[in-house]
């Protein structure tokens, strides 16, 4: 994957050459994080901004904190949301009326809980007009404490980026769609030639699946490596990742069937064990082959662990425990199909969600 910082031209800090963007944050209960993340987003050396703040529905001081901030800056808007409409998820109907008032060429969807170095917006900018493109999707690196959570972390990403077929996004001729709620930047030509998030308004899945939607419309989409431009403390803790994965594993993984996900977990299963039992074997029947095999895999997550080694991702181990944590995986998938069919739908935010809503709002299928 192509290194944003590796790609991009410098060119001249003149406000009048850049194009408008807004950046457009939903946020809901994020005082943990949100004035950090904002102030890294207000101190981004591009310049030709807004910063649209939607606070959805918060019961912590989110909304206050916000409010306190665009008093010091007057590029920050805050829209306040009370109420959510039926027929929407939270982060859907935000980002939904963001768009509404956002005045840009192009629109940056970001989480609240995302931070960013300043030059990250400029190079985005420099690389899409560089190569002509619609959308751009940078990967921000996950900070993450404990080597469990690393491992899980790790196998979740590992999964999606097999099932989305992401190795493909950059190639012009390939239909795979890319997103990331870290830093989804769009077109808003582009945007207005799709359904808009009206089309997405009951997909958990909504970062990808405004991916999915673009693609559909025509977009030129990129993907690159922004891990040392953007960072992300997914999840605190390994018991909130499986939380967090509740609403969005079922329905994009198995289309809210038992048969599907079952199929999945054995496929699941017989990859986690698959160089487990080539070492056994190897090693009983004096193999090569599949000793080579063995080491040929154990080399492979060596490769991988030096190239994205940063303090405190778990190193080495987080990698040569990867197998494991596909049966990590594999539990909150299961845990997820049994909590939706147990509660005929998702408990999110407050909101409950019937399975069939679900089903008929979904949008992202692998």
């Amino acid at each position: 994957m192509p290194v944003l910082t590796n790609t991009t031209p410098e060119l001249p800090l003149n406000k009048n050459d850049w194009p408008m963007v807004s950046i457009i944050v939903p946020a809901c209960n994020e005082a943990r994080h949100i004035e950090t993340a904002i102030k890294s987003r207000l101190a981004l050396d591009y310049p030709n901004l807004e910063i649209i703040a939607i606070n959805d529905r918060s019961t912590d001081h989110t909304g206050e904190i916000l409010d306190s901030l665009a008093q010091e800056d007057h590029r920050l808007k805050v829209i306040h949301i009370d109420q959510l409409p039926d027929g929407w998820l939270g982060k859907v109907h935000a980002l939904h009326q963001g768009v509404k008032q956002a005045s840009g060429q192009w629109y940056l969807f970001t989480d609240a809980d995302v931070y960013f170095k300043p030059s990250v917006l400029r190079q985005a900018i420099a690389y899409v007009i560089q190569h002509q493109l619609n959308h751009l999707v940078c990967i921000p690196e996950v900070r993450a404490r404990g080597l469990w959570l690393n491992v899980a972390i790790r196998a979740f990403f590992l999964a999606f980026c097999i099932n989305a077929r992401l190795a493909t996004v950059n190639n012009d001729n390939s239909k795979a769609a890319a997103g990331v709620g870290a830093f989804n930047l769009v077109e808003a030509e582009m945007f207005r030639r799709t359904p808009g998030f009206e089309w997405l308004r009951m997909e958990p899945v909504d970062d990808y699946g405004l991916g999915v939607m673009l693609r559909q419309a025509g977009s030129r989409t990129h993907m690159l490596n922004a891990m040392s431009e953007i960072t992300v403390p997914w999840y605190e803790t390994l018991h909130e990742m499986f939380r967090g994965v509740e609403k969005n594993s079922f329905g994009p993984s198995a289309n809210y069937s038992w048969p599907r996900l079952i199929m999945m977990a054995l496929l699941i299963t017989a990859s986690a064990l698959a160089p487990i039992i080539a070492l056994a074997a190897g090693l009983v029947t004096h193999n090569m082959i599949l000793l080579g095999i063995f080491i040929l895999f154990i080399a492979t997550l060596l490769f991988f662990a030096r190239v994205n080694y940063h303090e405190g991702n778990g190193g080495i181990w987080a990698y040569l425990c990867l197998p494991a944590g596909f049966f990590l995986l594999e539990t909150m998938l299961l845990r997820s199909a049994w909590l939706c069919t147990r509660n005929n739908g998702i408990d999110w935010r407050g909101t409950h969600y019937t399975e069939s809503q679900l089903k008929a709002g979904q949008r992202v299928r692998f």
